[in-house]
């Protein structure tokens, strides 16, 4: 028996959360919940507690670990748990610091061989979208025949903020129009990608194992695509506010700064490619 009543808190949570953050929330309340029930434990903070430990011990990165821990809190909160807040200031304290200046990210030459390797067309076009565009897998997944415009070479995605949502449009680089062209017989008739989340995420695990991609300490998840674009642009000297406002959308330049790695001194003129960089083009 299920240790969280997840289908309760999902109805709540959506009238709090965007949806974005929600199904994120929901993933990980799923590992929680495993948790639980192999431990035989209740949601709890000394659970939670217990849980953190675990989750350092396996080698995940600190940020995550205190993203995880806070989405497990906001069950604690959205569920109204009576819970120890002493104990809530406690587990926070001993958190582990975040990891600033420092995101799990794949070099430009996994990632080219990451794309060569899938084998699948629908997951290497996902690929291909999420580092291109640095865009997050729900909104690649959300993406429709009316978002991708073939004869102006635009491709438009919907951008979830925490009050609102944005379209943005960019250009259609050849590489990967060329894959939608001879993928669309693998496509939808009306969403391009008729797959779960989920089974893209197991999937991405096996396809870089299949690239010949270890973690080395990196949590292998299909988001680190996002990063290591960002990190490859920040890298070879694109200017941060180019990088922050125009491809990762962030709402904060600090958000960029914190995270990713400063230049290394040299400013580009333009946007490199993601075929350029990759070697398709």
């Amino acid at each position: 028996m299920s240790k969280l009543d997840l289908r309760t808190f999902e109805l709540r949570a959506r009238s709090i959360y965007p949806e974005s953050s929600v199904e994120r929330k929901l993933i990980v309340l799923r590992m929680y919940n495993e948790f639980l029930e192999r431990r035989n434990l209740e949601p709890s903070v000394e659970s939670l507690s217990m849980w953190v430990d675990e989750l350092v011990e396996k080698g995940y990165s600190s940020s995550t670990v205190r993203a995880y821990t806070y989405d497990v809190l906001s069950y604690f909160d959205v569920m109204m748990l009576d819970v120890d807040e002493r104990k809530v200031r406690l587990l926070k304290k001993r958190l582990p610091p975040s990891n600033v200046g420092r995101v799990d990210y794949l070099t430009d030459e996994e990632v080219a061989r990451l794309i060569r390797y899938t084998p699948s067309p629908v997951r290497k076009l996902i690929y291909s979208l999420m580092y291109t565009y640095t865009r997050r897998i729900g909104e690649v997944l959300s993406l429709t025949w009316r978002d991708v415009d073939l004869e102006k070479s635009t491709v438009t995605f919907t951008i979830l903020k925490k009050k609102r949502e944005e379209r943005v449009t960019y250009e259609l680089e050849p590489w990967i129009k060329r894959m939608i062209l001879e993928y669309r017989s693998f496509l939808g008739e009306e969403k391009l990608f008729e797959v779960s989340r989920r089974a893209v995420e197991i999937a991405f695990k096996k396809d870089c194992k299949r690239a010949g991609i270890e973690p080395r300490g990196r949590r292998l998840r299909v988001h680190i695509l996002r990063h290591s674009r960002i990190t490859s642009l920040r890298e070879k000297g694109v200017p941060l506010d180019v990088v922050s406002k125009h491809l990762a959308r962030h709402s904060r330049y600090d958000t960029t700064v914190q995270y990713y790695l400063e230049p290394t001194g040299r400013v580009v003129e333009r946007i490199p490619r993601a075929g350029e960089v990759l070697g398709f083009e």
